[in-house]
């Protein structure tokens, strides 16, 4: 399948705008009625601002290098649609499954080198970015809503979705890239 540069921009933003959205809920649920907050030792307006710092940033700056057709910028939207998949929906799905531990992932990594995280929860801003990343051993149980857990299942198809969008944009971008290099030609 190919599709011309504007128009996988024009798919690239529409997706990561419908994800943002969806993301923004999940983090309010999470803020408001979860109070997913106090597992960090931090005040839900900390939270809020931290999420905001996070999430205000580096995606939108992705979305704009991406739709310029830059490869950092394709990067950038791969991590935030990643770990949305993960953070703003799989591990919600686990959560409803009784499962409350963090992804374990990084922290496999991390142990291969040596490396032992021990439990971040109750560490302040610190441990808002560490769960962010897998790296807390778990959360207490809690619940969601019916509307938090039909936003999450939407989460998880749409960032699939922008997932392959964007890594079709990044072939194609790696296709036009060698096909200057054979030509001799710049993009």
């Amino acid at each position: 399948m190919s599709l011309s540069q504007p128009e996988l921009a024009r798919r690239i933003t529409l997706l990561f705008f419908a994800s943002y959205v969806l993301l923004v809920l999940h983090i309010l649920d999470d803020a408001l009625l979860v109070n997913e907050a106090a597992w960090y030792g931090i005040t839900t307006f900390e939270f809020l601002l931290g999420c905001a710092l996070i999430y205000g940033i580096i995606p939108p700056l992705g979305l704009i290098l991406a739709r310029k057709g830059n490869w950092v910028g394709y990067g950038l939207l791969l991590v935030y649609a990643v770990q949305a998949l993960y953070g703003a929906g799989l591990n919600h799905v686990r959560h409803l499954m009784g499962d409350f531990r963090g992804s374990q992932l990084l922290n496999n990594v991390l142990g291969n080198f040596g490396i032992v995280v021990e439990n971040t929860n109750g560490q302040g801003f610190v441990s808002l970015l560490a769960g962010m990343l897998g790296l807390n051993n778990g959360v207490p149980p809690h619940t969601h809503t019916m509307f938090s857990n039909l936003v999450v299942f939407l989460s998880v198809g749409v960032n699939l979705v922008l997932i392959g969008v964007v890594v079709l944009a990044l072939a194609q971008a790696l296709a036009q890239a060698r096909r200057n290099a054979v030509d001799g030609t710049h993009a």
